[in-house]
């Protein structure tokens, strides 16, 4: 019986080297795979990968242009009264306006940043005084809501174009 025992431990002492010297091969087996497969990937041109680039580029631009012009205003701005001259209403409504700065200077401009207006009406508008033309209806708001959405877009299309240059393989998708 005790020989039977010792047998039977030897076994399972046999069984758990054996296990974990499987263990250790297929370990060293993975790792040399993620190696194999790692050195596979490399930096390529790809012209789709360009073209989601440019296009986040020139998002990025763009939310940064919107978001300075309200910034500028929100904080340099002055508010005067202008005379509403043209109104186009439409898919893309306009105003067209003239107003007078508070240094003298009468300027006639359009926005298409306004709630509410009619030809001949009074509307207040906000201008920048470095730069008279950059103004905007006060009724208008000062969110960065725009700027912030089109800056999300402009950063994922800018990882989604450099990760299209960075691929595994040759083939891979």
């Amino acid at each position: 019986m005790a020989n039977s025992t010792r047998r039977s431990s030897r076994t399972r002492q046999a069984e758990v080297r054996r296990r974990a010297k499987a263990a250790r091969r297929d370990k060293r087996l993975a790792a040399r795979r993620y190696r194999t497969e790692r050195s596979r990937r490399r930096w390529h041109w790809d012209g789709d990968g360009l073209i989601t680039l440019l296009f986040a580029i020139g998002v990025l631009a763009f939310a940064f242009w919107v978001g300075r012009d309200t910034y500028l205003l929100q904080h340099r701005g002055e508010v005067v009264p202008a005379t509403v001259l043209d109104l186009s209403t439409g898919k893309n409504a306009r105003i067209e306006v003239r107003y007078t700065t508070k240094a003298g200077q009468t300027v006639q401009d359009s926005t298409s940043n306004f709630d509410e207006a009619t030809v001949g009406g009074t509307v207040e508008v906000v201008y920048d005084p470095e730069e008279p033309t950059r103004m905007q209806a006060t009724d208008w708001g000062f969110d960065y809501v725009l700027p912030g959405l089109l800056g999300a877009v402009g950063v994922a299309a800018l990882a989604a174009g450099g990760n299209q240059f960075y691929r595994r393989g040759k083939h891979s998708a």
